[in-house]
């Protein structure tokens, strides 16, 4: 909606001006009247309209003056002149001026107004498209340190703020979705950038530099002090982020530089353009200062991490939880950014090829994540899911009591057991027991409860963190003579050969 101010010395004139058109029915805003140039002057400084419409003939200050003094605070304003004489002299001098149109009061219609303004809106119109691509322009040769000496079209304050206002992109099923700036967000954006702060900090340029990165810079006036004018600009990026946070569907991050003269807007820049990549890694709909961030990224192996994962989800003993935040968590911070780009797709890979080798079927409701934490809490409730339905069908058709052996021989395999252990434990008949376990599970007691100590010592002579007796002990073997034979021929080489061929590809991060 355009916004107009009314200027007339004459009361009646004015009031009779302002009566003239249902201005908000036809998609205009009154702005105020003033009485005065000097009153038109400051009514403007505080509402800055598209249009003024003005008297020519006043006293003190007239209104080609005043159209001068208007146009040196914006060229851009439309200006429209009113006269009761046909002057051909004045009306030469407002074209000199500037003024949109000259028109005579005794001619003077709602018809005719509205016609007018018409043309001013267009007018408008085309001037803001001029001036956006000017400055977007303008301000890409900033942030790219090209040579703009013969752009400017008045010079920048050597006092400047860098801003970057960063839309997020969520991830989807482990999948990261570019997303940006809707229509309504672009403008929504572009108005509350112009809003001045106080009378210091001002507006100066913008550019969308990516689909949902946006630049915007600010020249501070008057003088204040550093502290000062830093609240300032943290004041401006809240308004800009109370403003998103209105947006459906909109999380956002800004970034905000300490003061910088005009040399140091590129290299700025440059730093904002590094931090926001890792963004994921900050809670959303924030404001942060702009500080250093890691200029390279490392490649980082995921084998055995993620063996051990699928391990433990498809039945062996682990804490899949803790397993998945070191995934995330355990991690220098200039690694972070490679962790999303190198470990989701393996993950997501991880998921599917579980699911189809134990024909587990299922799948969750989309959601979009936001934060790195959102992600983590995803990948262990997708693993956990998993990990349980397999455990279930695995169970599916056995009694309670073979479910129960099952569960209690998970539950102590490092312990002596026996099927007369077993006996105590659930009250009945050993030898009993044991026929019924082959008869249901397809193996006996003690291959069943082999195969658990084995797998168990697998994972422990992998993390590299027992020896072999070590390991023997820890998962119910006496000797580690007799744990390494049983190992052996399970597994089709000796605990240490095992060892060893692990730490081998972990160095090769296989």
């Amino acid at each position: 909606m355009l916004t107009i101010m009314l200027v007339d010395d004459e009361v009646l004139a004015l009031d009779y001006l302002k009566n003239m058109v249902a201005w908000e029915e036809h998609g205009y805003q009154l702005a105020g009247c003033a009485s005065s140039a000097k009153k038109a002057l400051e009514l403007y400084d505080r509402t800055r309209p598209d249009i003024v419409i003005s008297d020519i003939r006043m006293p003190v200050t007239d209104g080609l003056e005043l159209t001068k003094r208007l146009k040196e605070r914006n060229r851009d304003v439309i200006i429209i002149l009113l006269s009761a004489y046909g002057d051909f002299d004045y009306a030469q001098k407002a074209i000199r001026y500037g003024v949109s149109n000259y028109l005579l009061k005794h001619e003077l219609c709602e018809e005719l107004l509205l016609l007018e303004l018409g043309r001013a809106g267009k007018q408008l119109e085309k001037q803001r498209e001029r001036t956006r691509i000017y400055q977007e322009y303008f301000m890409k040769q900033l942030i790219y340190q090209a040579d703009t000496e013969n752009l400017e079209a008045e010079k920048l304050e050597n006092r400047l703020f860098l801003m970057l206002v960063h839309k997020r992109s969520p991830v989807i099923c482990g999948e990261l979705q570019e997303v940006k700036w809707s229509l309504a967000e672009r403008e929504l954006l572009l108005k509350v950038f112009s809003e001045d702060v106080e009378d210091k900090l001002f507006y100066a340029a913008d550019a969308q530099v990516t689909d949902n990165n946006w630049m915007v810079l600010y020249r501070i006036e008057n003088t204040a002090s550093t502290y000062t004018l830093n609240g300032l600009m943290e004041c401006k990026c809240a308004q800009i982020g109370d403003r998103l946070k209105q947006m459906p569907d909109c999380r956002f991050d800004l970034l905000y530089s300490n003061e910088i003269t005009r040399s140091e807007i590129s290299e700025t820049f440059r730093r904002m353009s590094r931090q926001i990549r890792f963004s994921f890694f900050y809670k959303a709909d924030q404001v942060h200062p702009v500080t250093e961030a890691p200029s390279e990224e490392r490649r980082i192996f995921w084998g055995e991490p993620l063996r051990r994962i699928r391990e433990v989800v498809c039945g062996e003993d682990g804490d899949l939880e803790q397993m998945i935040e070191e995934l995330f968590l355990k991690r220098e911070p200039e690694e972070r950014l490679d962790i999303l780009k190198s470990l989701m797709p393996l993950l997501n890979h991880l998921l599917r090829e579980i699911s189809t080798a134990e024909c587990v079927t299922g799948n969750r409701e989309p959601e979009k994540l936001y934060s790195a934490e959102e992600v983590m809490k995803y990948y262990k409730d997708c693993f956990l899911g998993l990990k349980e339905q397999i455990a279930r069908q695995k169970t599916e058709g056995y009694s309670r009591l073979v479910q129960d052996m099952i569960h209690y021989i998970r539950a102590n395999y490092e312990q002596d057991l026996s099927l007369d252990v077993l006996g105590e434990v659930f009250q009945m008949n050993g030898v009993y027991l044991g026929q019924i376990f082959k008869k249901e599970v397809g193996v006996t007691f003690l291959k069943y409860l082999t195969g658990v100590r084995i797998e168990e010592a697998k994972r422990l002579l992998s993390d590299g963190s027992s020896t072999v007796s070590q390991t023997a002990r820890q998962v119910g073997y006496y000797t580690s003579q007799y744990f390494a034979r049983v190992f052996a021929k399970a597994v089709g080489m000796t605990p240490q050969e095992y060892k060893k061929c692990r730490e081998e590809e972990e160095r090769k991060g296989i």
